[in-house]
C-alpha cells in the first residue's frame, strides 16, 4: 500500500476514506460509483489548480474511449455528494477547478508484520480467516435476497385526464405527466417508467381508457408496477384542482391539490408520491415552461394510427422548442418504428448536444437511441462506444428499464458478429434488469432473444427451457406475444 492510498482527506465536514472509497460526514456514509470516486481523487490531488478536461478524461477514463457527457456528469454527481459546499468551479472552455481547502485528515496506521509474535500471527490469522468467511457469506445472502426481499417501488403515472374550463389546456395530458415523472428520480429502491414506455404499456394494455379502475389493475397485472398515479385536472386558470387516485395491488387513495399555479400542482403532488415511495426530488426543472399542444396532438395521431401527420407534428414541435426533451424522445421513437434511421440518428445527435448544455438526466436514453440507429446503420463501432457512454449515464440515474435495453442491444451486436457466448451473456444481464422492476414484458423479450439464440446453436434443452418459461409468463399476465414457431429435433 503506498502513501497516497492510506490517506483520508478532510474537505469541510466530509472526510474522504481513500480505502474503502466512501465519503463520510457527520450523519452519513455516502458510496460514489468507483469511477467518479477515481475523479474526486485526481481534484484531491491537484487543488485549485485549473483541470483540463482532456486531462481529467484521460487520467479516469483510460480504459474506454467516452465522450464529454460522462464527465460532466460526474462534476454533476460530486456537487451533489458535497453539497451544500461549492466544491468545484467551471472555466468555459478550459475545465474545472477544485476550490475548497482539503486537508490530509489522517492516516490509517498500518503495524509492521515484524511486530507480531508467532503466536500472535497464528490467531490473528485464523480471526482473519474467519472475518473474510464471514463477509463472504454475508455479501453471498445480501446478493441472494437482493432482489427477492428488497423489491423496486415501480411508479406508472398515467396520462392526465384534462377537465379544465374551456379545455385550452391540451398539453396538460402528457405535459403535467411528464413534469411529475421528471420530478420523480429514479434510485436505486425506486423506478420511475418515462412517458414513451407508460404510452407502450398502455397499448399493450388495451381495454377501455375511461375506466381508471380496471385499467390499472391491468397495468399492475402485465408491468410489476407497486403504484399506479390516476390524475384529473379541473378548475380555470389560477384556480387549478388535480383530483388524483393512488392505486396500489392492494388498494388505493385519494386527494385533492387546489393552486394557483401549475407548477405547484405537480409539486405537491412529487412530494407526496415520494414520501411514499423513497423516489429522489428534482424540482429544478419545474420553473420551465411545460410541453405544447403539438406533442398531445401527436400523441393523439399516432393513438390513431396517423404516424406520418404524427411524426410531423413532433418535427414541428422541437423546431419550435429545440429543448424539449420529450418532444425528442417520441419524434426519435416514432422514426425508428419506421425504420428512418438516418433521420433518428441526426434528431439524436441533436439533442445530445443540447442536452449536455444542460446536464439533462434523459442523457443516456439518447445515447441509447442514438446507438440503435448506428447499429441498424452498420456503424457498429460507434454504436458500442455509444452504448457505454449510456450505460454509465443509466447507472448514475439508477434506470434499471433502460441499463435493461442498452444490455440486450449489446446482445445484439454480439449476435450478429457471431460471439453467441457474448450474446447469450448480455442477454442473461439484460433479464436480470427487468426482473429487478418486475417487468414480465422486458422478460418476454429477452425471451424470445435467448430462443433465437439457442435454435442457432442447437442447445435443445435450453431452448425447450424458455419457450416453456415464456409461455407460463404470457398466460399469467395475458400479453400480447406470440410464441415462436419453433421446430426442436
Amino acid at each position: 500500500m503506498t502513501t497516497a492510498d492510506n490517506l483520508v482527506y478532510q474537505v469541510g465536514d466530509f472526510k474522504v476514506n481513500v480505502i474503502q472509497r466512501q465519503v463520510v460526514t457527520p450523519s452519513q456514509t455516502i458510496n460514489v460509483r468507483p469511477k467518479t470516486f477515481s475523479l474526486l481523487l485526481v481534484f484531491l490531488q491537484n487543488p485549485i489548480l485549473v483541470l483540463q478536461k482532456e486531462f481529467l478524461l484521460n487520467q479516469v477514463w483510460d480504459d474506454v474511449c467516452v465522450e464529454e457527457q460522462v464527465l460532466v456528469q460526474s462534476i454533476r454527481e460530486l456537487r451533489q455528494v458535497f453539497a451544500p459546499l461549492d466544491v468545484l468551479q467551471t472555466h468555459p472552455r478550459k475545465g474545472y477547478a477544485w476550490v475548497v481547502p482539503v486537508t490530509q485528515a489522517e492516516k490509517i496506521k498500518i503495524i509492521p508484520p515484524s511486530l507480531f509474535s508467532k503466536s500472535r500471527k497464528k490467531i490473528i490469522g485464523v480471526a482473519a480467516s474467519l472475518l473474510v468467511l464471514t463477509m463472504l457469506i454475508a455479501f453471498a445472502l445480501s446478493q441472494s435476497f437482493s432482489s427477492s426481499q428488497i423489491p423496486k417501488n415501480i411508479i406508472t403515472v398515467l396520462p392526465v385526464e384534462n377537465r379544465t374550463e374551456g379545455s385550452t389546456l391540451m398539453w396538460a395530458r402528457l405535459g403535467i405527466m411528464d413534469q411529475l415523472i421528471q420530478s420523480l428520480q429514479s434510485s436505486p429502491h425506486v423506478q420511475v417508467f418515462d412517458v414513451p414506455y407508460v404510452l407502450h404499456l398502455l397499448d399493450v394494455a388495451g381495454g377501455d381508457m375511461n375506466d381508471r379502475v380496471q385499467l390499472a389493475n391491468r397495468i399492475f397485472e402485465i408491468s410489476g408496477s407497486s403504484l399506479v398515479v390516476d390524475l384529473e385536472l379541473a378548475g380555470s386558470v389560477n384556480d387549478y384542482r388535480l383530483l388524483y387516485r393512488l392505486f396500489t395491488p392492494t388498494g388505493q387513495t385519494s386527494g385533492v391539490i387546489m393552486e394557483n399555479q401549475l407548477d405547484k400542482v405537480v409539486e405537491n403532488l412529487a412530494k407526496i408520491i415520494a414520501a411514499k415511495t423513497d423516489a429522489r426530488l428534482d424540482l429544478s426543472h419545474l420553473n420551465k415552461e411545460f410541453n405544447s399542444n403539438l406533442v398531445a396532438e401527436a400523441w393523439n395521431k399516432w393513438s390513431k394510427g396517423q404516424t406520418d401527420a404524427a411524426t410531423a407534428l413532433l418535427k414541428t414541435a422541437v423546431t419550435l422548442e429545440p429543448d424539449n426533451f420529450l418532444a425528442y424522445q417520441l419524434l426519435i421513437e416514432s422514426e425508428q418504428i419506421q425504420a428512418r434511421w438516418v433521420q433518428s440518428k441526426d434528431n439524436a445527435n441533436n439533442i445530445i448536444a443540447t442536452a449536455g448544455q444542460q446536464q439533462n438526466d434523459r442523457a443516456h436514453v439518447f445515447y441509447y437511441l442514438l446507438a440503435r440507429a448506428e447499429f441498424a446503420l452498420g456503424d457498429i463501432e460507434q454504436a458500442q462506444k455509444n452504448l457505454l457512454i449510456a450505460k454509465d449515464l443509466a447507472e448514475l440515474n439508477f434506470d434499471s428499464l433502460y441499463q435493461a435495453y442498452i444490455t440486450s442491444l449489446r446482445g445484439d451486436i454480439a449476435q450478429q458478429a457471431g460471439d453467441l457466448n457474448e450474446a447469450e451473456g448480455f442477454y442473461s444481464k439484460a433479464m436480470g434488469h427487468h426482473q429487478s422492476i418486475a417487468c414480465p414484458i422486458g422478460v418476454s423479450v429477452t425471451r424470445l432473444k435467448l430462443i433465437d439464440l439457442y435454435r442457432r446453436q442447437q442447445r435443445n434443452d435450453l431452448l425447450v427451457e424458455q419457450i416453456n418459461r415464456l409461455k407460463e409468463l404470457i398466460a399469467k399476465h395475458k400479453l400480447p406475444i406470440e410464441l415462436p414457431n419453433v421446430v426442436v429435433n
